[in-house]
């Protein structure tokens, strides 16, 4: 075998391995020689003249009758990514985006996955310098979260305020976009609206109700009501939205609407309204005007399509990792957070009145 294909297999095998010790930080250890000699198939030569690259490189170091090191301080910085194991598209959104923000920086995303139901027992996830989770956390204080905080790793909630627990977070900026909601449809001729409150009482939530009434009160709408679906923590909010209105519906007897358009707290109230109101005899939008906050792939294929919000969740990602790179960088305010803006997508759902 000539000396350049001997000094390429090396070279290859030092690449493998260094790939391996900048994306694995659960393991601080390296296989043994005679093990990455199997696994890999190469000599022993081989994987010592790729160690030596390693270490003139000053990613590992050789501890006699220990083994071989991965140095921490030469491992990127990897954020950890604690999100449910089931199918999300909203989620799997922003983990695409944080996912590419980290690329972006030379960093590195893992992803640590737990089932909704249990969240509150979820307490195991990456090593990491850093975590982004779900509100889920904050609102069943999961054992991780209480282990993270404990030992002041950087911590940012993701999509809500944190209210009371002072944790960073970056979300969305309900109170400017339901202003720009109610504004739209007064625009639009309608002065009786209803607010649907379709989530569980989450203090975000209880936020959006509190901006509707405002904003109602600041352009003098003539009726405005809110609707409390009821929703409870765990629960299925699509289901209990939809079994709501049946109920509201039925009490009028197929009497006129009290209002002429309805803005849902989030997707889980709109996307079966359209069916439940169709049923009980009123028609969108020729009876009422539908829209809501939040966004969900079912919008744009209702039949009427629903009037929805969209934000750019590359925007959010980076307002994420800029917070982290402040903690990680010393930075010892007591709370950073972003409000991130995000647009309406009026639709077939929303109509003029004459």
């Amino acid at each position: 075998m000539s000396d350049s294909v001997i000094q390429a297999k090396y070279i290859h095998m030092a690449d493998v391995l260094r790939e391996r010790i900048q994306q694995d930080r659960n393991s601080d250890r390296l296989p043994s020689i005679r093990s990455m000699m199997k696994r890999y198939g190469v000599s022993q030569s081989t994987i010592t003249s790729a160690l030596n690259i390693l270490e003139s490189e000053g990613l590992i170091a050789r501890k006699g009758g220990s083994g071989v090191y991965a140095t921490q301080s030469n491992r990127p910085i990897t954020i950890c990514f604690c999100r449910t194991i089931e199918a999300n598209y909203r989620i799997d959104k922003w983990e695409y985006a944080l996912h590419q923000g980290c690329n972006n920086r030379g960093w590195h995303l893992a992803t640590s996955r737990f089932a909704a139901d249990k969240v509150e027992l979820f307490s195991d996830a990456v090593d990491a310098d850093a975590y982004v989770v779900t509100p889920d956390f904050v609102n069943f204080q999961s054992p991780l979260l209480n282990n993270l905080t404990s030992s002041h790793i950087p911590i940012v909630v993701l999509g809500r305020d944190t209210g009371g627990a002072r944790l960073d977070f970056v979300a969305k900026d309900n109170n400017a976009i339901i202003q720009e909601y109610v504004q739209g449809l007064v625009t639009r001729g309608h002065r009786k609206l209803a607010f649907l409150d379709c989530e569980p009482p989450f203090h975000e939530v209880k936020q959006r109700v509190d901006c509707f009434e405002r904003a109602c009160r600041l352009l003098n709408i003539e009726s405005s009501i809110v609707l409390d679906v009821g929703a409870k923590y765990g629960s299925d909010s699509l289901t209990a939205s939809a079994e709501f209105l049946r109920k509201y519906l039925s009490t009028l007897n197929g009497g006129s609407l009290p209002f002429t358009a309805l803005l849902s707290s989030s997707a889980s109230g709109s996307i079966p309204a359209i069916r439940v109101f169709n049923d009980a005899g009123y028609r969108v939008p020729q009876d009422l005007s539908l829209c809501c906050l939040g966004s969900d792939s079912r919008s744009i294929y209702a039949v009427p399509t629903i009037t929805n919000t969209v934000h750019n969740h590359e925007e959010s990602a980076d307002a994420i990792l800029q917070i982290i790179d402040k903690r990680l960088n010393g930075d010892s305010s007591p709370l950073l957070y972003k409000w991130i803006n995000y647009q309406i997508e009026w639709r077939d759902s929303v109509t003029t009145l004459n």
